[in-house]
């Protein structure tokens, strides 16, 4: 007869005698003095930063990588400080104090994400200061970096915002691990999300192999509600279990969930110049009121935003915004596109719709601009060297001294 045997992940404690044991081993293998506070910062960070494997092995890993480290750069001791730096290599998540770098990235988020972005102040605050408050720790609730509710019309800027976080602060756009959630209509559908004893869920295993990342649910009045109930425990708690019963770790996640319910309701009150803060109660209430969305999960968020219809003024700076990422590709084949005032009023009379707001100009650009270029490039006459503007009446191509 076989018998089941299940063998427990070691406790931190128990972890903590196993390392003092290896540490004696490994200041005699390295002649390196190890000081019980590295120990102990092993132990707090291989718990807070490493999901994929078990105690004591993770930590017995990473205090031998650091004191490594520590012989290589002919260092005495190893610190916490020493311990810190292998976690944060090895597992890409900022760990310990911010560099000068850093601290300069988060202190001008603001600005650094109005480059990418045209108004929206009121989403650009919040999302700054819930990452400057992640980064220094001082969150009295630990669970993920950040989790918002982006509530507007299409095209406003709520997936751009998602992308500029993602390149500003995690590194790159593919930091957004992006899940459309018009796909899980059904209950049915939970195991591709958290996975099952035969497949891994995308949004399981998404985070598992890189927990350093942004989570973007779009459209995510469209899932099915059980399958939102999902995200309690993750907003709350800052994990979940997998359908392999596995724990999976969201506290190094930011969670962003997009949706246009309600944006009816935004465009009356922008016409009306009604007071935002009444208008978003207006919103929450018709949305609690239909059964879009239940109160017990919105009120899990850290917060709530509502992102404004975009003015003509507003897409005149879209329209720049747009056209400058076509002069930088330009630029590359040395050639330069002088963008003129009237072009852009241009592009912004054909594609302007309180409705659809920004996600129509990317069609009218490509349309006309972009078709004039790529003509005016394959018949050779738009070469290396050439300057240029586009007329705004007809898109003909004008070259410039």
């Amino acid at each position: 007869m076989i018998e089941k045997v299940e063998v427990k992940e070691a406790t931190e404690e128990d972890t903590l005698l196993l390392l003092e044991r290896e540490a004696l081993f490994l200041e005699r293998k390295y002649r390196k003095l190890i000081s019980f506070a590295a120990i102990k910062k092993t132990i707090s960070l291989s718990a807070r930063y490493i999901q994929n494997a078990p105690f004591p092995e993770k930590a017995l890993d990473i205090l031998e990588e650091a004191v490594v480290h520590v012989n290589q750069k002919k260092k005495d001791i190893l610190l916490p400080s020493d311990v810190e730096r292998i976690v944060s290599e090895r597992t890409e998540i900022p760990v310990g104090e911010a560099d000068a770098k850093e601290k300069d990235v988060l202190l001008n988020m603001e600005n650094l994400l109005h480059e990418r972005l045209v108004n929206q102040n009121e989403a650009v605050k919040a999302i700054s200061l819930a990452l400057r408050r992640s980064r220094a720790d001082v969150d009295t609730r630990r669970s993920l970096i950040g989790s918002f509710l982006f509530l507007g019309p299409t095209g406003v800027g709520k997936t751009e915002m998602a992308k500029a976080i993602a390149s500003i602060y995690f590194g790159a756009e593919k930091k957004v691990n992006r899940i459309d959630m018009s796909e899980f209509q059904s209950i049915s559908d939970i195991s591709r999300l958290i996975g099952s004893s035969t497949e891994d869920g995308v949004l399981a295993s998404g985070v598992r192999d890189d927990p350093f990342s942004l989570i973007l649910l779009d459209e995510i009045e469209k899932a099915h509600p059980d399958i939102l109930n999902l995200f309690l425990q993750v907003l709350d708690e800052g994990h979940l279990t997998d359908g392999k019963g596995r724990k999976v770790d969201f506290q190094n996640s930011m969670l962003i969930a997009t949706s246009n319910a309600g944006y009816q309701t935004i465009l009356r009150a922008v016409e009306e110049k009604e007071d935002f803060i009444e208008t978003k109660k207006k919103i929450l209430k018709k949305l609690f009121r239909d059964s879009i969305f239940r109160p017990e999960f919105v009120n899990r968020f850290d917060e709530v935003v509502l992102f404004e219809p975009l003015s003509k003024e507003d897409l005149l700076h879209v329209a720049q915004l747009e056209l400058d990422k076509m002069a930088r590709n330009l630029e590359k084949k040395d050639m330069k596109f002088i963008i003129t005032e009237g072009l852009k009023r241009k592009i912004v009379e054909l594609s302007y719709d309180p409705v659809f707001g920004a996600r129509e100009m990317q069609r009218a650009i490509q349309n006309n601009i972009g078709d004039s270029l790529s003509s005016a490039i394959l018949k050779g006459d738009l070469n290396r060297g050439d300057s240029f503007v586009i007329n705004a009446e007809d898109f003909t191509l004008e070259k410039t001294q």
